[in-house]
């Protein structure tokens, strides 16, 4: 079910892995960026959830501005959330993977993460297949 759609991500909750989906399909800065992450976490909160997956493949590079922020303030709000694992579609980008490499490491430092090369393999281990 869809949450939260812009230009450069949408957001849905899928009950049949029971996880926040984003999908990133491009460049976002600033407060966009940052109402996106938000955003995710309003709707993990909602549904007390403990998987998020991100489709990072289509995502363009997080600015250093950005990547401060996550660090900052929304990982802190997200390790104290219900969250438990994550799965990262891996940006398809190499600058893009850069942008976003330290962020997803202090990520697994706090919280189960796989990082994945397609969807459905990102998909079934959320579910435990």
């Amino acid at each position: 079910m869809s949450y939260y759609d812009s230009d450069f991500l949408t957001i849905e909750w899928d009950e049949s892995i029971e996880a926040v989906v984003m999908n990133w399909t491009d460049f976002a800065e600033g407060e966009d960026y940052r109402e996106g992450l938000n955003e995710g976490l309003e709707l993990v909160k909602r549904h007390d959830s403990e998987n998020w997956l991100a489709d990072l493949r289509d995502m363009k590079a997080v600015s250093q501005e950005d990547q401060e922020w996550t660090q900052e303030e929304w990982h802190s709000r997200a390790f104290d959330s219900s969250l438990e694992k994550m799965a990262i579609v891996q940006p398809e980008s190499v600058v893009t993977e850069m942008s976003v490499e330290d962020l997803v490491q202090e990520i697994g430092e706090q919280i189960t993460m796989q990082i994945f090369d397609n969807k459905s393999d990102a998909r079934d281990w959320l579910t435990g297949q």
